[in-house]
């Protein structure tokens, strides 16, 4: 099938975090008819889903073995897409995400597989991971069992950006929260004798530093609410969720830390109490430029006549996991841009070279 025809067959099912197993049926059935042995684990009821990962593998006919993973969920807004193409590009119709994060990914790694076996060239084992729940906390990479794979690396065809980029590092991720548990009175009869829990949040967001923290760390703080449901009641528990992003993971300790006594500080003296809670979803990861799996990626693409671009992601991916798991893995672009968006878009000569890369990778493996 071809990799644009593919794509479009993909996005039109529906997918979400926790909800792949349409997409994963899919899916199984293309493995399989390739010939690859498929498992599914349990990866979806570690986190209330309804679907594992898909597991592939191909014994190969000559030595060594390849591993490559993508996603099969997506994030929100992305039921109803319906692909549009417009100057080399492939679109959603504006109302929706295009889901090119992570089809684009899963149709780069069946394009490529298919080309190696139409070549009838020797190929090494061929695994494959399509995983669950990536965008919702990277949940199927954390229960994936890397133990089944014989791959010395991992290929993750999850980023964004046009053919050529290779992402060698990611930030870790801490999730904040702050409570403020204040005091209730009646706002209009005594309310000095009130706690204001929401005031109280104010200030400690006022003065916390966040956004961009410097060239490796950034922090975000989009989710409040309180206890209320009344203007007439001083505000009894306020709260703000957030997050914490930096390729150091010292220096996102050091954020939490900071984080953490700067709402105490804040709250100081006012009579409320106040709870911290941080918690590191993942860890960073930085791999070095002689390293194998990135001099296999280069290598591939400079067989392609590509040029490579070796850079750090701002955003965390199944790597994040392997890596901190033991396995070298890195992120490979195939062509998309502003994706979480309805304004995410697919550039068609890098996505239709992304199955040529795959097939240079197991060529090269």
């Amino acid at each position: 099938m071809d990799i644009i025809e593919e794509f479009k067959q993909l996005v039109e099912i529906d997918s979400a975090s926790g909800r792949e197993r349409t997409i994963a049926d899919v899916l199984k059935k293309k493995l399989t008819a390739l010939g690859f042995g498929v498992l599914e684990d349990n990866a979806g009821s570690t986190f209330g889903g309804d679907t594992g990962n898909l597991i592939a593998i191909k014994e190969g006919t000559r030595e060594g073995s390849v591993l490559f993973c993508s996603h099969m969920d997506r994030v929100a807004n992305g039921y109803g897409i319906q692909p549009q193409e417009k100057d080399g590009k492939l679109f959603s119709d504006g109302s929706t995400i295009l889901a090119a994060d992570d089809v684009s990914g899963i149709c780069a790694i069946l394009d490529g597989v298919r080309r190696v076996l139409a070549s009838e060239k020797p190929y090494p084992r061929l695994e494959i991971a399509f995983t669950v729940g990536e965008e919702a906390g990277l949940f199927g990479g954390r229960a994936l069992d890397l133990s089944q794979f014989q791959s010395p690396f991992c290929f993750v065809i999850d980023s964004p950006g046009t053919l050529g980029r290779l992402i060698n590092g990611a930030p870790g991720l801490a999730k904040l929260q702050v409570e403020v548990e204040g005091k209730a009175a009646h706002a209009g009869n005594e309310p000095e004798k009130g706690i204001n829990a929401a005031h109280i949040l104010c200030h400690i967001l006022d003065t916390l530093r966040d956004g961009r923290l410097d060239e490796e760390t950034v922090s975000n703080f989009p989710l409040l609410g309180t206890g209320n449901t009344a203007t007439n009641v001083v505000c009894a528990k306020a709260w703000a969720k957030g997050e914490s992003r930096s390729r150091s993971r010292e220096k996102l300790q050091r954020y939490i830390d900071y984080f953490q006594d700067h709402c105490h500080k804040a709250a100081k003296d006012t009579g409320a109490h106040v709870i911290t809670r941080a918690d590191i979803s993942f860890a960073p990861f930085l791999i070095e430029e002689d390293a194998p799996v990135l001099q296999t990626a280069i290598r591939a693409l400079k067989d392609l006549g590509i040029e490579p671009r070796i850079e750090q992601g701002g955003g965390g991916m199944d790597a994040n996991i392997y890596n901190a798991k033991g396995l070298p893995s890195i992120g490979i672009a195939t062509g998309y841009t502003k994706n979480h968006t309805t304004e995410e878009s697919l550039d068609l000569d890098s996505f239709r070279k992304s199955g040529q890369l795959i097939q240079a990778l197991i060529d090269e493996a």
